[in-house]
């Protein structure tokens, strides 16, 4: 009995998880210059976390489907918007915006496209009290994927202040 074969794309693709912060942004500049050596097709994901949504319903900012829906259209404008600044808007990108539990949906997604590498960065915008005790997404993803993770750190001047 033969196992189902993991999906395979036209051309190898590298998974870009982006929050929109600098470090994310580095990740996306790594990436691109990963891309540019072998052809690689890059996919960018950024991901509305599951239980921002579910603080906004607590919040009475509207119901399910219209916070959903201002969300996913944010996040696709300023995921255009994050990709035009760095130079990305090319035939070798795809976009993709998902909900849920960041480092779940983006393991999900390198299996699903068949991912050859994720890159991300190695700190983004997630709350420091959540990572202290659970790990940053990073962290996560690294616990339970099984492809590469290049972890890209911030390339600002210095170090990162807290």
């Amino acid at each position: 009995m033969a196992l189902p074969k993991t999906p395979t794309p036209e051309r190898p693709t590298i998974l870009t998880a982006v929050d929109f912060s600098p470090c994310s942004g580095a990740a996306l500049r790594k990436a691109r210059s990963l891309a540019a050596e072998k052809h690689r097709r890059i996919m960018v994901l950024h991901v509305i976390d599951h239980d921002f949504v579910e603080q906004c319903i607590r919040e009475n900012l509207g119901n399910k489907r219209e916070i959903k829906s201002k969300l996913f259209l944010n996040a696709k404008k300023k995921l255009r918007g994050f990709l035009r600044r760095e130079g990305l808007d090319g035939d070798n990108i795809e976009m993709v915006v998902r909900e849920g539990t960041p480092f779940m949906e983006i393991n999900k997604e390198a299996v699903e496209c068949g991912a050859e590498m994720i890159v991300m960065g190695s700190r983004g915008h997630s709350d420091d009290m959540k990572a202290i005790f659970f790990g940053s997404t990073t962290e996560r993803v690294l616990r339970f994927i099984t492809r590469p993770v290049l972890c890209v750190p911030f390339e600002g001047r210095g170090s990162l202040q807290g």
